[in-house]
């Protein structure tokens, strides 16, 4: 099974807030995550919201990157 991407919203224990990252998980759901908005994570947070994405979702988000960030050429 491949890789699939992960966002979750998570709450933080300590101090309520909430947390947005994308995870890279693998068929063991381990893996690598980058939080994108709230506290750092100190391993009290709860799972409110967990979203895979799928190809289109991919291409989506893709196409949006590459409007605002496009590549460069070297």
């Amino acid at each position: 099974m491949a890789d699939s991407l992960v966002f979750f919203v998570d709450k933080d224990g300590w101090t309520g807030g909430l947390q947005v990252s994308l995870n890279q998980l693998d068929e063991n759901q381990a893996g690598w995550g980058y939080r994108l908005y709230g506290p750092k994570y100190n391993g009290s947070s709860e799972n409110v919201l967990r979203f895979t994405l799928g190809d289109r979702d991919a291409a989506e988000i893709r196409k949006m990157l590459d409007t605002v960030f496009p590549v460069k050429e070297e």
